[in-house]
């Protein structure tokens, strides 16, 4: 029947087919032209309709392959360090990091490491006693935060673990509003169970993308099952398994909890007591028994954690090196700008634009970011940056002015001392603004452009100028004094 079927679907394109080829030959041939191509709009749709389709799948995978090809290896961290060095850094803590990573390359671990996440009340802490009642459990507290992780020893056999239970969330909130450095921490584990007892909200969801970016083995829990129908369970089950992350089972458990029972005395009295439950988490244990056969797989990808945390750690000290000498270069060509306009009638605009100190700085800030940066680049940013100070001179005088007058007998030490705190206003917030824009692109969050800079630069010169001016001006009077006793 099948194949007659078939045969009969066949012949009735075939003749449909015909049809229309003999009624269209009796049409006039300028028809051809646009018929032809509405057929040919068709099917280039219908192609592209199954192209996108075909991709899609293999998008994804496409996706997942540029992201592993992305990840930092300790070749990576180490280049990044030794440019660092260029500039003056150094990390011996990370390079004692990368040699001990290095040396455990290959190695099985010992002992697995399972993170515990979740919601306040969601049973985290009565699951891992059902688990192993008789648990030693150590308090630590981690460095740099006031979070405190429990942590749960067993050892049966081979099989040796770790149990860490770590500090809840609010109702609305998810991991990411836990401390870094406790999130960094459980980042150093192998396994991450996520409790739930109640359906899947937005912030699980937000919590459980986050824990699955980690490429560590997620298992996502609905405790307290018990208070759930066979039929509840079943739709909770369908529910949630289709928003998980891809690879992450659920598994259903019941912690051990208080329970009163009512109990007939010898003398047909009623009394009541409270009796622990032995509680059901057969189901997470067969999940970690799976897991624990892949301990080559678990060293690995624990391995490829702590690079990533260190490269992480690299990249803000580094960060943070390039931002308090930047900041430096920056306060000296400042005062350098002061002296420089001592002697001007003006605010020394002009010097922006053709002085070496506005060439000498960006320069400066450029080696030090890794940034290179051709001299017409730089002219056409002061040309742009003489523009945007204009617009605030008068602003930045009144504040000068202002400052100098705080102090009595300033103009003595600084001759046209209010054009000199303006001049050197200007060239704090320009070496900022272009600092900023550098960190930025070296960051991958922005790109380093005139315009970038130039928002920038305009946004610092409306910033905190009093408490700036006053800075620059202490500073000023300081190193004048300073060579005059030198004299």
């Amino acid at each position: 029947m099948t194949v007659a079927a078939v045969c009969l679907v066949i012949f009735q394109i075939t003749d449909l087919g015909l049809s229309i080829y003999e009624r269209i030959q009796r049409l006039p041939a300028w028809w051809w032209i646009p018929y032809l191509l509405l057929i040919s709009m068709i099917s280039a749709a219908i192609g592209w309709l199954f192209w996108k389709i075909y991709r899609f799948g293999k998008s994804e995978t496409i996706a997942k392959k540029e992201e592993i090809l992305t990840r930092p290896t300790i070749d990576s961290v180490r280049e990044k360090l030794e440019d660092a060095r260029e500039s003056g850094f150094s990390a011996l803590a990370i390079e004692t990091q990368l040699n001990s990573i290095e040396a455990e390359t290959g190695e099985e671990p010992r002992r697995l490491e399972i993170a515990f996440f979740g919601k306040i009340s969601t049973g985290k802490s009565s699951l891992i006693r059902t688990i192993i009642p008789d648990a030693k459990v150590e308090v630590s507290i981690i460095g740099g935060s006031t979070a405190e992780i429990e942590r749960y020893q067993y050892r049966l056999g081979n099989l040796d673990l770790t149990l860490s239970d770590m500090p809840g969330t609010h109702l609305a909130q998810s991991v990411a509003h836990l401390d870094s450095e406790l999130l960094n921490d459980a980042r150093r584990m192998h396994i991450v169970c996520y409790v739930m007892d109640q359906d899947i909200t937005a912030s699980d969801k937000e919590s459980l993308e986050l824990l699955h970016k980690w490429n560590k083995p997620l298992v996502a829990v609905l405790n307290k099952a018990n208070r759930y129908s066979a039929q509840d369970r079943e739709l909770l089950q369908a529910h949630i398994s289709a928003v998980l992350p891809a690879g992450t089972p659920l598994v259903f458990t019941e912690s051990s909890y208080l329970r009163t029972v009512n109990k007939v005395l010898a003398d047909g009295s009623m009394a009541s007591e409270e009796r622990m439950s032995k509680g059901n988490v057969a189901a997470l244990l067969q999940v970690f028994a799976d897991i624990e056969g892949r301990r080559g797989e678990l060293g690995e990808k624990q391995r490829q954690a702590l690079i990533e945390l260190a490269d992480e750690t690299l990249s803000k000290q580094i960060a943070d090196f390039r931002s308090d000498r930047a900041k430096a270069i920056v306060k000296a060509y400042a005062q350098k700008a002061i002296f420089g306009g001592m002697a001007a009638v003006g605010p020394g605009t002009d010097v922006i634009i053709q002085g070496y100190l506005g060439m000498g700085m960006v320069k400066s800030l450029g080696k030090l970011y890794g940034i290179p940066i051709k001299e017409v680049d730089i002219q056409t940013l002061l040309t742009e940056a003489t523009g945007k100070a204009k617009t605030h001179i008068t602003l930045l005088l009144a504040v000068a002015g202002n400052i100098c007058k705080a102090f009595p007998g300033v103009g003595t030490v600084l001759g046209g001392a209010t054009h000199a705190i303006a001049y050197g206003l200007i060239f704090d917030s320009l070496g900022l603004a272009i600092a900023d824009a550098m960190a930025g692109q070296v960051q991958g969050q922005s790109t380093l452009t005139a315009a970038e800079v130039m928002q920038k630069f305009d946004a610092r010169l409306a910033d905190n100028l009093e408490q700036r001016a006053l800075s620059l001006l202490k500073s000023a009077t300081s190193n004048t004094s300073n060579n005059n006793n030198q004299l």
